[in-house]
């Protein structure tokens, strides 16, 4: 494929990318029920950002980071789209199974407050967070991943940001992380709620801003 272009999040980006958090995150779904859970998860991911970067390719956003820097979220915790990940999660509670994937978000909330809290605990203290990334599956394995985290790492650099933390889980390529030295802090095994009752181990790693 043809080398996609890195820029800022546009409003007009949001739908192909949910539809993207839809397919990784939530096939398991009816389309209707898996979008309104990918976009809750999508507004609370971007209640917490204050950097946002896609990638896109021939006219289409097929990949996005989030970041979250301390020093320049001056929004208080009830913002826009925390109400908007609120007013999803109601409307999901209505949803053919519905009810089943809202409780898997909560939880998954619920172990990402607890991850940080052991962090905390330990002695680590973070002033930025790779909030949210995904890239879509038909845009991997062209060095495209490096290139987004590698422009994240460019903002964190220029806001002086030193130590910088992220969730990620057995569901995703935790190597892609260790290859770039972050370092697993904490663990969380949740069991889910779905035919197989699966269990899923949520993890918190750090890592420091490379020097350029």
């Amino acid at each position: 494929m043809s080398e996609p272009i890195i820029r800022t999040l546009r409003k007009s980006d949001y739908p192909a990318l949910i539809d993207v958090v839809r397919r990784m995150w939530y096939p398991e779904y009816d389309e209707k029920t898996g979008l309104l859970a990918a976009e809750t998860d999508w507004e609370n991911c971007l209640a917490r950002a204050t950097c946002a970067f896609t990638a896109e390719h021939d006219g289409k956003p097929i990949a996005l980071i989030l970041g979250r820097i301390d020093a320049l979220d001056h929004r208080g915790f009830l913002n826009t789209h925390r109400i908007n990940s609120l007013q999803m999660l109601f409307k999901l509670a209505f949803a053919k199974d519905g009810l089943k994937a809202a409780r898997d978000i909560l939880g998954i909330l619920g172990v990402d407050r607890n991850l940080r809290a052991q962090a905390t605990q330990a002695g680590h203290d973070y002033s930025a967070e790779v909030v949210l990334f995904v890239i879509d599956p038909i845009a991997r394995g062209h060095g495209l991943g490096r290139r987004m985290f590698e422009t994240m790492m460019d903002s964190f650099r220029a806001a002086g940001v030193r130590e910088y933390f992220l969730f990620t889980d057995t569901t995703c390529d935790v190597g892609f992380y260790t290859h770039r030295g972050l370092i697993q802090v904490c663990e969380h095994t949740l069991a889910m709620h779905g035919d197989d009752e699966r269990a899923t181990s949520f993890y918190l790693y750090e890592g420091l801003v490379p020097e350029k």
